[in-house]
């Protein structure tokens, strides 16, 4: 998963909620957005924290073969 996988989402979510006449619908759709952009910052986060450290090569690509990194 990486951050076009967030990105997607959000766009799905987004288009649901612009087609929604229901304020209570409408508020759990927006509330659901909220929760994907704050996972995808958690995401770009942990990224970034990985890129800062000394990881032999090994460990790397067993890493991305998991899909912790993208």
């Amino acid at each position: 998963m990486g951050v076009d996988t967030y990105e997607h989402i959000d766009t799905m979510l987004r288009s649901v909620q612009e087609d929604v006449a229901d304020s209570e619908l409408r508020f759990k759709l927006r509330t659901a957005r909220q929760l994907c952009d704050a996972m995808k910052e958690h995401y770009i986060q942990g990224q970034q924290a990985i890129e800062r450290t000394d990881i032999d090569e090994e460990t790397i690509e067993s890493l991305r073969e998991l899909g912790y990194l993208g």
